[in-house]
């Protein structure tokens, strides 16, 4: 498995560091978690729950309807999952939630599956346990996106993000105002490129950033100015002192800016080492500094292998003075989305792993203390031993597997449904239905790390194959030869037939019945199927009869009958005759 291959011993502290790093004890306050399935899932955004847990959107290919779906994840506060829930009907992204008052979600993204044009924005509404409530689309004929989302406090909506579909150039800012049930408001377009990140400012107006372009509007989403800066912003927050910070990538490093109030630049920082950093979200953190989160791209020369991507963060202090860096990751590409600061004082990272999990790629969630540290996260490595990749002819299955560390959990997802906990690792899946089946095991060390094993999928096929005999019929036949002809419902394996209870005879399909005796017969037809299962036809009783048969028994009586009529007919002659001559004395 890739999870712990010979990297092992340098991951450990692949929490690489370049510039100053602050020397700590690692807190308990660490965690890493994946969420997945056996195709591609993924983590755009994360937030704090205020039950404490966190909730994460994405896209799932594993569980939702059609190619890709809207993912909701649901956890506690040490990231087990909760529920999950999938929407969509066709290459859905959800790309950033808020969460509403009363506990529910909000959910912005694209779909292809509704709306006007090939792409439309997609706005989804739940409750506090991902039930939907309602949607809404929004966009025209061509390509149309909603990247970032914020509750108002009128208690509406408000959706940036970028539109082909209207404004002046190929791609414009789109900014969307809503009321609380999504119904459009009003909504306008700006400049060149494509909103990622939104604000709403301390005067009611609006704040959106992206790519080279940070726009200002009033309360209507009328523009009051607007600023371009030399790089790529991915992602905005408003200061308390009524500026800005934006962050995202300049000369493929980090990239910190600060600004005043009218997004005038008061300073400006980067951040980067070997390779390419590519930054994607940002938090003011409660120390007045910033935090930002991204991707790293760096060659390993000694190694000669090529960490295709870690997860990167970046803590400074308030003027953008970096204070330490980590990177978590593996061997495969890993790919920071999103960032928030927890109510502990420490980050919750969300993006998508090639390195861990169960899947090809799988949503990741890791948590740190403070300093960026998680004390332990190699999560542990699970190996099922039963149920394997074959069919079953039972519908009561074994499941085990072993792990290779202490457990504080251990559970497992039966065709995509909620996780069931276990206590052993050695139980009995029972009344299983017929058809194909998928398992993952799930086991959560005592440092709180989740390891997910291989999903395995298996087919039950406990049903008999079906066996009708068309010919011979409950019947008689006046011929010692007659056909064997039958059906049977699937792949067949090895067939037999048992002619009045003697010994099963092999076949390969239908045939004939030869030298049949005269007299009552019956038989039976046999099939196993490619998984072992017998299935047995009705028993056709029948008999063999002479041709000739009837046609001597009728001669024979139509004789006696012939020559009982004649003995009549010369007996009363002679009594007619004997008659006559009495009368004539």
């Amino acid at each position: 498995m890739r999870r712990k291959l010979f990297l092992s011993s340098i991951l450990v502290f692949v929490l690489l560091v370049f510039g100053f790093v602050v020397s700590v004890e690692a807190s308990s306050a660490g965690w890493s978690r994946t969420y997945g399935g056996e195709d591609v899932d993924s983590a755009e955004s994360v937030i704090q729950t205020s039950d404490g847990g966190y909730a994460i959107v994405g896209r799932t290919e594993s569980f939702g309807a059609d190619l890709s779906s809207f993912w909701l994840v649901k956890t506690d506060k040490f990231g087990n999952m909760e529920w999950r829930r999938a929407y969509g009907g066709k290459s859905e992204v959800a790309y950033h939630l808020v969460e509403t008052d009363g506990g529910g979600y909000a959910i912005v993204g694209q779909t292809q599956a509704f709306g006007a044009g090939f792409v439309d924005i997609w706005f989804v509404k739940t409750d506090a346990y991902g039930n939907m409530e309602w949607n809404k689309t929004y966009g025209g004929t061509d390509g149309d996106s909603g990247r970032s989302l914020l509750v108002t406090s009128d208690g509406g909506y408000v959706i940036a993000g970028h539109t082909v579909s209207f404004g002046a150039g190929n791609s414009d800012f789109w900014l969307i105002k809503t009321d609380e049930f999504g119904n459009m408001e009003w909504n306008r377009t700006y400049g060149d490129g494509a909103a990622r990140a939104l604000v709403e400012t301390s005067d009611g107006g609006f704040a959106l950033a992206g790519g080279a372009l940070l726009v200002k509007t009033d309360a209507y989403g009328n523009m009051e100015w607007n600023q371009t800066y030399d790089g790529s912003i991915r992602y905005l927050v408003a200061t308390p002192d009524g500026g800005y910070a934006i962050a995202g990538t300049k000369n493929d490093d980090f990239w910190l800016v600060k600004t005043d109030e009218y997004g005038n630049m008061e300073w400006s920082q980067t951040y980067g080492g070997e390779g390419d950093d590519y930054a994607n979200s940002l938090v003011e953190t409660s120390d007045g500094g910033f935090a930002i989160a991204g991707t790293r791209d760096l060659v390993i020369s000694y190694l000669l292998t090529r960490e295709e991507g870690n997860f990167l963060l970046v803590k400074t202090d308030a003027y953008g003075n970096m204070e330490w860096n980590r990177t978590y990751g593996g061997a495969g590409y890993d790919y920071a989305n999103s960032l928030v600061e927890t109510s502990d004082g420490g980050y919750a990272i969300a993006g998508e792993t090639g390195s861990f999990g169960a899947g090809n790629y799988d949503a990741w969630l890791v948590k740190t203390d403070e300093y960026g540290i998680i004390p332990e996260w190699y999560p542990p490595y699970i190996c099922v031993g039963s149920p394997q990749n074959i069919t079953y002819t039972t519908d009561n299955i074994s499941l085990n597997f072993t792990v290779n560390e202490e457990t504080s959990w251990m559970g497992y997802s039966l065709d995509g449904q909620g996780n069931v906990t276990i206590a052993e690792n050695t139980l009995t899946l029972t009344e299983l239905a017929d058809g194909s089946h998928n398992i993952t095991v799930y086991a959560n060390d005592t440092d709180g790390n989740t390891g997910a094993s291989e999903t395995i999928s298996f087919t039950v096929d406990n049903a008999p194959p079906v066996v009708s005999v068309l010919a011979p019929e409950n019947k008689t036949y006046y011929a010692a030869e007659i056909p064997l002809n039958f059906t049977v419902n699937e792949e067949t394996s090895k067939i037999t037939y048992c002619l009045d209870g003697q010994e099963n005879v092999t076949i390969s399909g239908n045939t004939t019945l030869t030298d049949l005796p005269y007299g009552l017969h019956s038989i039976t037809v046999y099939a196993n199927d490619t998984d072992g299962n017998t299935g047995t036809s009705e028993t056709i009783s029948f008999t063999i009869a002479k041709e000739n048969e009837t046609a001597t028994t009728w001669t024979t009586t139509t004789i006696a009958i012939a020559a009982v009529a004649t003995a009549g007919a010369a007996l009363l002659i002679i009594y007619t005759k004997t008659k006559k001559k009495q009368n004539k004395k």
